[in-house]
């Protein structure tokens, strides 16, 4: 099994407003990212979230929930299907557990060092 570290990974944009760093098993990705203060769009996508903070400040709005702040050490879970969206307070590095894998990140592992 390869092993990375993530210094070691090309950081790069995975959207309009992220940056980060992404590895991925077929049936899970784990995505290392920055998010600058800003909004982020309520959302729903076809796959579970778990999201761990790192750095920084969120205010996150989870459909049928109130509205919570989440600093570093707080980890949320969003299950598929699920809107959820809200505002990088300050900016923000949290680690994205996707199950299966997000498609739209998968073009990363072909950056992945050979191991």
């Amino acid at each position: 099994m390869p092993m990375y570290r993530w210094a070691d990974l090309e950081e790069v944009a995975l959207n309009p407003l992220i940056k980060g760093r992404v590895v991925e098993v077929p049936n899970a990705m784990l995505a290392r990212i920055k998010a600058p203060k800003g909004p982020i769009n309520m959302h729903t996508h076809d796959f579970d979230q778990i999201t761990h903070m790192l750095d920084g400040k969120m205010r996150w709005v989870i459909e049928g929930e109130e509205p919570r702040i989440v600093g570093p050490g707080d980890v949320l879970l969003m299950p598929a299907g699920v809107a959820h969206g809200g505002e990088v307070l300050e900016d923000a590095e949290y680690l994205d557990i996707f199950a299966p894998g997000r498609q739209d990140f998968s073009w990363y592992k072909q950056k992945l060092p050979q191991k």
